[in-house]
């Protein structure tokens, strides 16, 4: 992974890593800032799997066209390096581009959407082969559907109270965006949420939420395979989730609290039914 952000980090190649084994969400988003990502970063990690789920796929390797072509623990190098050799404009679906759109292609790449927006909408205004207008047109319309998606997305975290990843993708809009039409003031919008009445208090809800899931987890790291330890493991994680989602009623993250309780009451449940369809000691 280091080597190929390393020899490709400069040609397009975004490469992703994450493990962060019960960390703090301070230390998390220390880390994020550190790094200067810009992009939305989800911090969700808690599944109904319990974490015991090997099927999950270590590596996904998503190619030039957007889709996945690679998800599994083994064989992403090839994949990965396949994909490189398509990669000239990422994300922008073309091996190729007519010349006059070469500077508008290479700013895409680049990240500098605005430039190459304007760059595309100045030759598909202008006296060019159709086809070369066609190829600007699809450029410029590839820039303004990424735009409305993030924008999108900015709306439904909203919506859904995950405040901190609508800031985000308005963080990622002011900077790769800033200037575009339909686009809002990004710095406005971002104003705007952090001076909603329940900004403060859904932020804290949700970093409460993750301590209460790394207090729920934590009994399992020591219960191995007594069956005993994992029962009690098992309804203490319950017990601790339905007090957080009980003292949090007015915050969207509660909704997730139940589920993620409901889970472990099934686990339990599961665990005794188990535990009473064994045959007893001296019984077949």
């Amino acid at each position: 992974m280091v080597e190929l952000d390393k020899d490709y980090g400069d040609k397009g190649l975004h490469i992703v890593t994450s493990y962060v084994q019960f960390q703090t969400l301070e230390k998390i988003e220390k880390t994020v800032a550190d790094l200067k990502i810009t992009y939305p970063v989800a911090l969700d990690g808690f599944f109904e799997s319990r974490f015991d789920a090997p099927i999950l796929c270590c590596v996904w390797v998503i190619g030039v066209d957007g889709k996945v072509v690679h998800a599994n623990q083994q064989g992403w190098e090839e994949a990965a390096m396949t994909e490189l050799k398509k990669v000239k404009y990422p994300r922008l679906g073309l091996r190729r581009v007519f010349s006059p759109l070469s500077d508008a292609a290479e700013a895409f790449g680049e990240g500098r959407y605005l430039e190459a927006w304007k760059l595309a909408s100045g030759v598909a205004d202008g006296d060019e082969s159709d086809k070369v207008i066609e190829q600007a047109e699809a450029m410029v319309e590839r820039i303004e559907s990424m735009r409305d998606t993030l924008r999108k997305r900015a709306d439904v975290h909203e919506i859904c109270g995950r405040y901190e990843l609508a800031v985000a993708c308005w963080a990622e809009l002011a900077a790769h965006y800033r200037g575009l039409e339909e686009l809002p003031d990004p710095a406005k919008e971002i104003a705007r949420i952090k001076a909603l009445d329940n900004y403060a208090a859904e932020l804290r809800a949700r970093h409460e939420y993750l301590a209460a899931r790394l207090d729920a987890w934590r009994p399992f790291e020591t219960a191995g395979d007594d069956p005993d330890k994992v029962l009690a493991a098992a309804k203490g994680a319950a017990e601790i989730l339905k007090k957080f989602a009980d003292d949090h009623k007015e915050a969207e993250v509660s909704a997730s609290a139940r589920e993620l309780q409901s889970s472990y009451e099934r686990w339990a449940k599961q665990l005794e039914d188990e535990r009473k369809a064994a045959p007893k000691d001296g019984q077949d």
